[in-house]
């Protein structure tokens, strides 16, 4: 008797422990308020341009954005095929 109530304890202390863990995993972050941001970093958040369609890559080096756009992607495409091309003749 006294071992089933200590398995159901054990139990609901487990679900309670992984309820918590999930809750805190899903609880929504609050955005950083404007005043606590840098005022010398223009732009602070580049996740935004994951949303953008047009983008299909950007990244940053030595502190200056890159970005790869679906004009590049074309561009890059046209002067392969003008490679081949040439190696062909």
């Amino acid at each position: 008797m006294i071992k089933t109530q200590l398995k159901l304890i054990s139990c609901g202390i487990l679900f309670l422990i992984f309820g918590v863990a999930c809750l805190s995993a899903v609880e929504e972050k609050e955005p950083i308020p404007i005043e606590e941001r840098d005022s010398d970093i223009p732009c602070q958040n580049l996740d935004v341009l994951d949303s953008v369609d047009y983008i299909l890559h950007w990244e940053i080096i030595n502190d200056t954005l890159h970005i790869y756009t679906k004009d590049d992607e074309i561009r890059d495409e046209r002067e392969r095929w003008e490679y081949i091309k040439s190696l062909e003749e």
